[in-house]
Parts: C-alpha cells; sequence; structure tokens
C-alpha cells in the first residue's frame, strides 16, 4: 500500500523515484515502469511520507523516560534538576535526540530550546534535521524584563539557515507575563508555548493560586503583588499576543468557546496524545481532548510527542505512536492522523507541505512499516503494530526535502 494525507491511498500501491524525487505514486497502473528501473516487489509493506514532530524537547532525551507520580510541581522540580545546563551536556543531549526522532522517521521537528540556549538550533543544523528551534524564555513581574531582552537577542540572528529556523517561545502563561507575549509576537518570528495544558496552569492565570502559585513563590519569580490575569489561559495568551499566529501545545483542559477562538485567532494546536495519558489528563471531571472539535471548527490540529521523559518507546521520538494510540483508543480515521503527523504539522511550522505527501516532486523521505499482506485496511494494520518505521527514502537533508 502507498498512502499519504492528500489524494495518494492505493493498495495494492506502486511508487517511482528519480534522484530522490517522486516521479509518480498511486495505482500499478498509474505509475509507469521504465525499463532500466530498479524494481523492489513487497506485499507486506505500507509506504508513506516522513513525519513531523511540531512539538519535542530534544534536549531532555539524555533522562529517558521516567515514572510520573501524580504530583506535577514536583516532576518540574526533578525535571529542573536533571536537565542540561552546560553547553557541551545541551549538545549531546540534542544529539540524542536528534537519533531518536530519525530512528521515528522524523524529517522535521518543533523543537522546544529550554534554557533559552541556542545550542539546539545549532546541532539541528549541524545534524541536518530541518524544523524550528523555538527558544525558550521565562519571565514574570519584573522577570519579564529580562525574558525580553533573550527574545530579542534571538531575532537578531538569521530567520532561517540550513533549513532550521529560529522561533521563540513564551513557556506557558504560568510562567510568562503579558509584555513578554506581546514582545514575542511583535518581533515576527514564529511563536509557540505551552497552553492549556493542566488544571493547576488555569487556577494560577484566573486567581494566582494553587500548587503552580506555591511552587514559583518558593522560586522567588513571583508573589502575590503580580495580579493573575483574571481569566482563562487561552482567552490571555490570545489576547496578549494580538492576532500573531501561534502553536500552541497541548491545550487539554478548554472551553466550548475556545475551538471557535481559537481558529478565529489562526492558531494551530500541538496535540501531544501519549504525553497527555501519562500525565493522567483529562482529569477533575474535565473533558477528554477536544482535537476533533477543533479540527471541525477549522483550527489546524497537528501531533507531537512531548519529551522522551513521558514516552513509551526509549528507542525512538515519533509521532506514529501518537497516532496508534488515537487509533487505538478513539477510533480516529487513519487519513485524519496521517495528514496530523505529516503536512498538517509541516503548515504549523511554516513550512511547505509538498515533502510531507507523495505528489511528484522533492521528498523528505519515505517510510515503510511491515504489515500482514493479507490486511484488509493496510494503514489501519500499521496503527495496531508497534513496529517502528523503517526509512525507503532518506531522510533527506533539510535544504533537499523541506
Amino acid at each position: 500500500m502507498v498512502v499519504d494525507a492528500g489524494a495518494v491511498c492505493a493498495a495494492p500501491g506502486a511508487l517511482l523515484l528519480r534522484d530522490g524525487a517522486i516521479v509518480a505514486a498511486g495505482a500499478p497502473s498509474e505509475v509507469p515502469r521504465p525499463v532500466d528501473a530498479l524494481a523492489i516487489e513487497r506485499d507486506d509493506l505500507v509506504v508513506f511520507p516522513a513525519l513531523v514532530n511540531a512539538h519535542c524537547h530534544l534536549d531532555l532525551s539524555h533522562l529517558g523516560p521516567r515514572p510520573f507520580d501524580g504530583d506535577f510541581t514536583r516532576w518540574i522540580d526533578r525535571l529542573r534538576a536533571g536537565r542540561a545546563e552546560e553547553p557541551d551536556a545541551i549538545a549531546e543531549a540534542t544529539r540524542r535526540g536528534v537519533a531518536l526522532a530519525r530512528a521515528g522517521g522524523t524529517a522535521l521537528v518543533g523543537d522546544i530550546a529550554g534554557v533559552g540556549s541556542a545550542v539546539p538550533a545549532r546541532v539541528l543544523r549541524d545534524e541536518g534535521l530541518g524544523g524550528v528551534s523555538y527558544l525558550e524564555v521565562f519571565g514574570l513581574g519584573e522577570g519579564q524584563e529580562r525574558a525580553i531582552a533573550a527574545l530579542r537577542r534571538a531575532a537578531e540572528h538569521p530567520t532561517e539557515a540550513d533549513g532550521v529556523r529560529q522561533g521563540l517561545q513564551p513557556h506557558a502563561p504560568y510562567s510568562c507575563g503579558p509584555e513578554v507575549y506581546r514582545a514575542a509576537a511583535a518581533l515576527g518570528r514564529p511563536l509557540s508555548t505551552h497552553l492549556a495544558e493542566t488544571p493547576e496552569e488555569e487556577q494560577f492565570v484566573r486567581a494566582g493560586a494553587g500548587p503552580l502559585a506555591e511552587m514559583l513563590l518558593r522560586l522567588g519569580v513571583w508573589n502575590e503583588t503580580i495580579p493573575p490575569a483574571g481569566r482563562h489561559p487561552v482567552d490571555a495568551v490570545l489576547e496578549w499576543l494580538g492576532g500573531a499566529p501561534v502553536l500552541a501545545a497541548h491545550a487539554n483542559y478548554l472551553g466550548p468557546e475556545h475551538a471557535r477562538r481559537l481558529a478565529s485567532a489562526n492558531a494551530s494546536i500541538a496535540y501531544c496524545p501519549r504525553a497527555s495519558a501519562y500525565f493522567g489528563h483529562p482529569r477533575d471531571g474535565a473533558s477528554p481532548h477536544q482535537y476533533r472539535a477543533l479540527i471541525d471548527a477549522g483550527v489546524n490540529v497537528v501531533l507531537g510527542t512531548d519529551s522522551l521523559v513521558c514516552l513509551d518507546t526509549p528507542d525512538r521520538l515519533s509521532v506514529l505512536d501518537d497516532m496508534r494510540l488515537l487509533y487505538r483508543r478513539d477510533g480516529t480515521d487513519p487519513r485524519l492522523l496521517l495528514r496530523m503527523a505529516t503536512t498538517a504539522a509541516a503548515r504549523a511550522l511554516g513550512f511547505d507541505d509538498a515533502p510531507y505527501d507523495l505528489r511528484p516532486g522533492p521528498s523528505a523521505g519515505i517510510l515503510a512499516v511491515t504489515v500482514d499482506p493479507g490486511a484488509r485496511d493496510p494503514l489501519a494494520a500499521a496503527l495496531r503494530s508497534d513496529a517502528a518505521p523503517a526509512w525507503l527514502l532518506g531522510p533527506m537533508p533539510p535544504g533537499r526535502g523541506s
């Protein structure tokens, strides 16, 4: 079978490649077979485009999978204590993340460069993995000035080099004040943020109370003189950004009105299903994630993995495994999931989506998963499998396929 998120879905299928580019894809009768072509015939493969991981933390890959004990602020403390902070250590952790991403069939990433470091962007370029490196900043109250200065320094660098773009990431509305978001929006770079991830986030943003308030007070980065936003985090962040498009990660806790508001703001949502399950979301009687309602409202919902810390695949970082969770748990349409993991995700990161389907032209790479040759729906069979994807072509360098 050959399949993408667009017009190609053929079982049996055929794919003709020349010099690393797609010439044709579809049913065997639709694909020419040059006499000098090297023919590879397999009836046990599902063939599809390279994947896009729209939200990951490559520089946390050295930590490996770790258990969650139910206390989010304690988990943050442990993450802060264990993360790499020196440039060489950050580079090593990011290189490990790149290797794991490639093992998962990833050709493009939205990577969160934590601790305000430019090192992950350099590693992405050196390793030839394209995407956006979102420089993450933190700042509440008077700390906003330092965060804004870091954003402005980052914006002095070229927007894109070697297939890697420089983005900006105010961490979250519980760790960044309104002026940080406004400054980030004004700089005109790709924007990302964590948003509506936990009930505790809403409690803090609305009222300046709860476990996050206690943690931030203990860390000395917030006090009761800094007023809360007094509203839901989505409403606050959309107002602070003033219409600037944003890729918002998680969005686990939304009100019924937020799908329309996010669509009107041209926001994209990076849903990380396995990370949400790891943290036990939804909690406190909340509704399941609204990803399908968001899509129906016109929001571009895409897939991410979050960090290796919260995953069950220590050998790879792959949104294929998040596709599998949604297919098995929710019965989500496999072609929709493929779109969320390829073309829609490329657009959310600001890249051309053509290299992430099977239309003729340059390709970011071609993947395959082995399935039972007798499977009635081979793509669904690939989502029932736990096998890692294999590269048939690529991954192509960013300038070639991205």
